[in-house]
């Protein structure tokens, strides 16, 4: 692998090319710099990222020059450049991502990898969701080469030999802001009636916010756990500390969210660091038993049907994997989709609405919902016994508002 200038990746662009550079926590602000600093010498290429709301935050579409972007969640962040049509947003299942990224050529694959470990390969350390998928069918693959990027032991990787060249750098990982400290009463409650639903011994997954995070805290009095979730947040190192998580599992994740710290944890966390086609496909999730996904939404109806993209008539994000760890549930023996969320906005609307006019997950999926205000078990009742047990977890002011919109 020769080495190279972070200004020798955009002169390697040409006009027409497919470029694909990695999201998530993998996303390398040197190569959104460069781009920014030399406008023009990405003219008319077409960028590709599966870019991760409430985690990458730069808005690639709005650059100097005509770079377009085509990506796969919405976020407030891309608003801008998807007003103005820079930015294509092809909305899709975790798993459909995946299997788009591992079907696509791609002229170019911008890369961001740990330096070689003694075996010549370089991991995709926190970030293994697409870039293992893409490289093969990329023609250069082009890699920043981060002193920061933890190698870890069981994670996907490029030989340093299939690198055409490397830009190496020294500079912080994404990093998740601060945790605020204690949680709100209303999270602690919805997370402590929560982790009463999990049992010993469950292979849980979980996604990105505030309710999901204080669940997964809350099993830390759990025994045997394992783990196989697109992503891992600082929680979870938590868990495999006070023994919750069971070591000797496989347990399997996509990427990871955190801070320093728990980034330089990782390469000890025993975590095997997979691509979407493993962390979010059917077959995989249905053949765990006791598989429970732990989910949020931004809204919920009297039927169960989820909201997980639209707050105020904006975009803000997309379904993501929701879809695939609700099926994986349902197809797992013993399988128990939950989804959490607090009863009402931080203004006191209610988050649980009488009908939703475009669902981004259907009801049937749902087996449980959890608000601060009690447990609705979903699985097998009728419409009616769905929107009575809904109504009981809604807030108390909402109720009748609610009961007077479903009769």
């Amino acid at each position: 692998m020769r080495t190279g200038y972070p200004e020798d990746v955009v002169r390697a662009l040409r006009p027409g090319q497919r470029v694909y550079f990695q999201g998530g926590p993998g996303e390398c602000e040197a190569f959104y710099n460069v781009l920014g600093d030399n406008p023009g010498l990405a003219n008319g290429v077409e960028l590709w990222s599966c870019l991760i709301p409430g985690i990458n935050t730069q808005d690639y579409g709005s650059l100097p020059g005509s770079v377009r972007l085509t990506t796969f969640m919405a976020s407030p962040a891309l608003e801008p450049s998807i007003a103005s049509g820079r930015t294509t947003v092809n909305a899709m299942p975790y798993s459909e991502i995946g299997a788009t990224m591992a079907a696509t050529e791609f002229d170019v694959a911008i890369l961001h990898v740990a330096p070689p470990d003694r075996h010549g390969n370089c991991s995709f350390g926190i970030a293994c969701d697409m870039p293992g998928l893409v490289w093969r069918n990329a023609k250069r693959r082009i890699a920043f080469v981060n002193a920061r990027m933890p190698t870890l032991p069981d994670a996907d990787f490029i030989p340093a030999d299939e690198i055409e060249f490397g830009v190496p750098i020294d500079e912080p990982l994404l990093a998740a802001a601060a945790s605020p400290g204690r949680t709100s009463g209303v999270l602690a409650e919805i997370a402590r009636l929560t982790a009463e639903l999990v049992p010993d011994g469950a292979t849980i997954q979980s996604g990105i916010g505030e309710a999901p995070a204080a669940i997964v805290a809350a099993l830390k009095l759990h025994r045997g756990l394992k783990v196989h979730s697109g992503i891992i947040t600082q929680e979870y190192q938590t868990l495999m500390e006070s023994g919750a998580i069971d070591p000797g599992a496989e347990n399997i994740t996509g990427v990871a969210w955190g801070d320093a710290a728990f980034y330089k944890w990782l390469p000890q966390s025993g975590f095997a660091f997979r691509s979407a086609l493993v962390t979010h496909a059917h077959d995989e999730l249905a053949k765990l038993t006791g598989f429970v996904s732990i989910g949020s939404a931004l809204e919920v109806d009297l039927q169960g049907n989820l909201n997980l993209e639209w707050r105020s008539g904006r975009r803000i994000s997309s379904a993501g994997g929701a879809p695939d760890y609700l099926r994986g549930a349902a197809g797992s023996p013993g399988g128990q989709a939950i989804i959490a969320l607090p009863a009402t906005t931080s203004s006191g609307a209610s988050r649980i609405v009488p009908r939703l006019a475009a669902p981004s997950v259907p009801g049937d999926l749902v087996d449980t919902l959890v608000t601060e205000h009690g447990v609705a078990r979903l699985k097998g009742l009728s419409l009616r016994a769905r929107a009575e047990a809904i109504i009981a977890v809604a807030a108390p002011e909402h109720r009748g508002f609610l009961a007077r919109g479903y009769s």
